[in-house]
């Protein structure tokens, strides 16, 4: 893993930024670079509580990313535990209405709740998961979520099936976002597909990943210092990224014709 060493260099390890005003520091434990701020923070610490933040800063954690679902709760309860040990998974919702909820798929569903944070698609009618709000920490990651699909071009929010357009301009206004999530995609991916204000808020934040669904197909894009994530249905393939801190390392697609792996 010489090339993670030697990326180690360039990037604080505290806050993700590269290049500006770095220095390799030893507080307690293996030297750690960060850079001129997250250092003067440190300073006012004791020395065990930089010590703690050193050590959570070079855990690595481990996102399971899922697509779709619809229902088939028997795929997802597998992907899941092909997957272990992982930290937490991300759904971009359409998991399961209630009328398909069967004891079984509850079963599945109570086994994975406890690790699983989801933002509702279109047909969720109830909390399948840990909801996303429009700002998370999650294990450190900052993490934004946008329930429901732009169907209604106002600013009211009926239903959390519903983006309001007051959500997307407050997101507008945040940064240093880790991981974006919506149910319906973007434009910029599938042509014209997708929702163009989507597009705009993802110019403005440029989180690390954005992952969507919706469109039940699969494609991965570069775009601004974000990779865009169209997750398929959970029957052809889902994802996994896998941060250092708040540093993402590397992804990997999981499709139903094999694994791509993405060193980033």
């Amino acid at each position: 893993m010489d090339w993670v060493k030697q990326r180690d260099k360039w990037t604080c390890r505290l806050c993700g930024v590269r290049f500006v005003n770095l220095n390799v520091i030893d507080y307690g434990i293996e030297s750690i670079t960060v850079c001129d701020t997250c250092n003067c923070t440190l300073r006012e610490m004791s020395s065990d509580e930089a010590r703690e933040v050193c050590k959570r800063a070079q855990r690595l954690n481990k996102v399971v990313l899922i697509g779709d679902c619809h229902g088939h709760l028997e795929r997802l309860d597998r992907v899941l535990s092909q997957e272990e040990p992982f930290n937490f998974f991300l759904s971009v919702g359409d998991v399961i209405s209630r009328a398909e909820l069967t004891t079984d798929k509850r079963i599945i569903l109570d086994r994975w709740k406890g690790k699983g944070y989801f933002v509702h698609g279109n047909h969720d009618d109830f909390e399948v998961f840990n909801p996303l709000g429009l700002t998370n920490e999650i294990n450190g990651l900052q993490i934004s979520g946008l329930d429901g699909t732009l169907r209604a071009r106002n600013f009211a929010k009926d239903t959390p099936n519903n983006i309001s357009f007051r959500e997307i301009l407050y997101l507008s206004h945040l940064s240093n976002i880790d991981i974006l999530v919506t149910h319906q995609p973007p434009t910029g991916i599938f042509g014209g597909m997708g929702e163009p204000v989507l597009e705009e808020l993802l110019n403005y934040l440029v989180p690390k990943i954005y992952i969507f669904g919706h469109l039940h197909k699969q494609k991965v894009k570069f775009h601004l210092n974000t990779f865009m994530i169209s997750l398929p249905m959970i029957d052809n393939g889902h994802a996994a990224a896998y941060f250092q801190g708040r540093d993402l390392r590397n992804l990997e697609i999981i499709l139903k014709k094999g694994k791509k792996f993405i060193r980033v």
